[in-house]
C-alpha cells in the first residue's frame, strides 16, 4: 500500500469513527496532491468535511483536512475554529531580511516534522507561520532567532497576509503530457524538458516529485519546476483546427 492509499484509508476510516463514535478527525497539512485525492471523497450528509489552512489564510496552499459529526458546527465559521491550527509571528528589525528556507530550517532544527508547518508568510519585519497545535508552544518558548536575525514570537498574525500574485501565460500544446507542459514552462524541446528536468526529478506535480513524462496534468494541477518556478494549470481551452489545446497558465511569483 502506497502512502497515498494509507491517506485514504485513514481518511475513511475517520469519517466512519466520525459517524459512529462522533470523533472529529484533522490531518496536518497536506501537500497539493493530497488535498486533490481527498477533493476526489464522497461522505455522509451527516458529515461537515473541508481544508482549512489557518485564520485570514483564505489561499492556503498547505491545508488541513478535518472530519466532524454535523452537530459539532453550530453556525457560520465554527468549523474553522475546530481546527487545532494555531498562527505564530516573528517579529524582528524591519533592515533585517530573512528567508522561507530560514524559517524552515530553524523550525525543522527543534526536531518539528514538516506537516505540522503551513504557510510561511514574510514580510517588512514581520513574519507568519501557521502550524499545528502541538509544536506551537514549542516554538514559543525556543525560537530566538532565525538565521542571524533576533526575533520576538506571538501568537496571531497582525498584519495582513500578502495576497499570492501570478504571471498569467498562454500556450497552444499538443497534448497535456507532463514533458510537453514542462517543455512550454521551461520553455526548452521536449528532448530538454525530459533530459534537464524529468529525469533527474527536478518536477513536482502537486508537491510530488514525477518523472513519468506521459502523465496527464488536469486543470487545477501544479507544476513546480526546480529553477524554473511554481506554475497553476489554471485553464484547458478549446481544440484549435491543428488538434492543439489551448491553455492558461498561472505562474507564481
Amino acid at each position: 500500500m502506497t502512502a497515498n492509499d494509507q491517506l485514504i484509508s485513514r481518511i475513511q476510516s475517520a469519517a466512519r469513527d466520525a459517524i459512529n463514535k462522533s470523533r472529529p478527525y484533522f490531518t496536518r497539512f497536506l501537500t497539493e496532491s493530497e488535498q486533490m485525492r481527498i477533493s476526489a471523497l464522497k461522505f455522509s450528509d451527516e458529515l461537515v468535511t473541508g481544508f482549512y489552512g489557518g485564520e485570514g489564510n483564505s489561499d492556503a496552499v498547505r491545508r488541513c483536512f478535518g472530519i466532524v459529526p454535523s452537530f459539532y458546527v453550530t453556525d457560520e465559521g465554527s468549523f474553522d475554529m475546530l481546527f487545532p491550527v494555531k498562527a505564530i509571528t516573528f517579529t524582528y528589525r524591519k533592515c533585517d531580511e530573512i528567508t522561507h528556507r530560514e524559517v524552515l530550517g530553524t523550525l525543522m532544527g527543534l526536531g518539528i516534522e514538516r506537516d505540522t508547518v503551513g504557510d510561511i508568510f514574510i514580510t517588512e519585519g514581520k513574519t507568519a507561520v501557521f502550524v499545528t497545535e502541538k509544536p506551537a508552544e514549542l516554538i514559543m518558548d525556543s525560537v530566538l532567532k532565525i538565521g542571524k536575525v533576533g526575533v520576538s514570537c506571538s501568537y496571531g498574525v497582525d498584519f495582513e497576509l500578502p495576497k499570492q500574485q501570478y504571471e498569467e501565460l498562454s500556450f497552444s500544446v499538443a497534448s497535456l503530457r507532463l514533458d510537453n507542459l514542462v517543455k512550454n514552462m521551461a520553455s526548452c524541446s521536449r528532448t530538454v524538458a525530459c533530459d534537464r528536468y524529468l529525469k533527474p526529478q527536478l518536477v513536482q506535480v502537486g508537491g510530488e516529485v514525477c518523472d513519468n513524462p506521459s502523465r496527464i496534468i488536469k486543470q487545477g494541477e501544479v507544476i513546480t519546476i526546480r529553477g524554473k518556478g511554481k506554475f497553476l494549470l489554471s485553464e484547458i481551452g478549446d481544440v484549435g483546427r491543428k488538434g492543439n489545446t489551448h491553455i492558461i497558465v498561472k505562474k507564481y511569483k
